[in-house]
């Protein structure tokens, strides 16, 4: 599920003019394009590309896409978009599914998306890591506290970086949405009850000064051991400097209801 005219405005912002020019046109790339794609899986050279955007729209027109944009970090190098793609779902009801792409051109993998699947096939497909983790990648501030507070498995430490009106929406997008204090702890409490934390390895981290948007590798859910497998996590501080909303991009099926 490629979204190639988003993409390709935040490569275009980064300046990686060439690289924008051959996503938009891969018959007239003069550099190397690499992506991958939660359905389509890694995706490089011309012939390739040019192939997979023409079934793309196809697709698209056969779903009646729609896609809204939520945020977009720019941080040095890097981008992150957050859109919610509508469209029609296997039931034939309209379903918004939450993607997020990063887009990093001096990357061998310039572009990472990110999506569940369970939206659109109603169950959890594993992916393979398209980053390694980075030792010296660390969010800062509120959201590194949040992003420890997480590994540890304390849920008040988590409630406390959150804004009192704070929320978390999951990978499904509103229906799993969780706004204020009792319900990010009974959310939080939950999700702890797999016996500890989920101790996330971080692969980059971009920042904006508002928003921290992170790729990650979870292998590991409190006492379970998961197949590694990729995700990203967008973290808004609002005007207290708290997380106003935590907004998460994976497939990883959790070992709890």
């Amino acid at each position: 599920m490629v979204w190639i005219p988003q993409i390709s405005d935040l490569v275009d912002r980064l300046g990686a003019a060439e690289l924008a020019d051959a996503l938009r046109d891969p018959a007239s790339a003069t550099v190397p394009v690499a992506l991958d794609d939660p359905e389509a899986g890694r995706i490089s050279g011309v012939g390739v590309l040019a192939a997979w955007l023409t079934v793309q729209d196809t697709w698209r027109a056969e779903r009646k896409v729609d896609i809204e944009e939520v945020a977009t970090t720019l941080g040095e190098g890097r981008a992150v978009g957050e859109w919610v793609v509508h469209l029609e779902g296997p039931e034939g009801d309209r379903v918004g599914l939450p993607v997020a792409a990063a887009v990093d051109p001096a990357s061998t993998l310039p572009v990472r998306i990110h999506h569940s699947r369970l939206p659109l096939l109603g169950r959890h497909v594993v992916r393979r890591p398209m980053v390694l983790p980075d030792p010296q990648a660390h969010a800062s501030g509120v959201v590194g506290a949040y992003k420890a507070a997480l590994d540890a498995g304390d849920t008040a430490a988590v409630i406390a970086a959150f804004a009192p009106d704070g929320s978390f929406r999951g990978p499904t997008g509103d229906a799993h949405r969780h706004t204020g204090t009792k319900e990010l702890t009974e959310l939080y409490d939950a999700f702890f009850s797999a016996g500890g934390g989920i101790p996330l390895k971080l692969c980059t981290v971009t920042e904006d000064g508002t928003r921290s948007a992170f790729e990650y590798i979870c292998d590991r859910w409190g006492d379970a051991d998961l197949p590694p497998q990729p995700g990203l996590a967008v973290c808004a501080r609002g005007g207290d400097g708290l997380i106003a909303s935590a907004r998460v991009y994976d497939d990883v099926e959790a070992p709890v209801e």
